[in-house]
């Protein structure tokens, strides 16, 4: 049975692995959204004292991995956000080998219903915009195309990345 929940310390090896085979995964699709800086090791042993990260486990079998908290991107503040009262996805992964069974839905509607017990009105995200899957997989699931950001910090010709946000209520 697969269960969603709050990681733990003892998780960030399997998740470190998880995020190394999605990594590699990109990376023969030519997809460069991410790199050695992030997101990385340190960054998920800082969500796991946070509280911000969850993860998706069949069994032992790690599956998935959502961060979610209220941490927005400073290049987001051009965006025309339409609602107000936002959580923030990031980093979300399904390992490679369960990529289109469902489990990417399983996550992202978790962390939809977190919103809206936490009392959020909206989420938003942003996704590379040369990573097709990802993009048409927000876009199928209700996200709407708010605009586009540039991150300098991302190798040259990747660096535009679509923001998309949700209405909850």
């Amino acid at each position: 049975m697969k269960a969603i929940s709050l990681a733990k310390p003892s998780d960030v090896n399997a998740i470190e692995q998880l995020y190394l085979a999605c990594k590699d995964d990109l990376l023969h699709r030519q997809i460069f959204q991410w790199d050695d800086t992030y997101p990385n090791r340190a960054y998920f042993e800082d969500c796991i004292k946070e509280g911000s990260i969850y993860i998706m486990k069949d069994g032992e079998q790690l599956l998935g991995v959502v961060v979610i908290d209220e941490l927005q991107s400073p290049e987001w503040r051009e965006i025309d956000w339409r609602h107000d009262n936002p959580l923030v996805i990031h980093s979300l992964m399904v390992h490679p080998e369960g990529q289109g069974k469902g489990l990417g839905r399983n996550v992202l509607e978790f962390s939809e219903r977190l919103a809206v017990e936490r009392g959020y009105a909206s989420i938003r995200l942003d996704s590379f915009t040369g990573n097709e899957a990802a993009c048409n997989f927000y876009k199928r699931h209700g996200y709407v195309e708010r605009g586009n950001v540039h991150f300098d910090s991302k190798p040259k010709g990747h660096e535009r990345y679509v923001c998309f946000e949700k209405e909850l209520v």
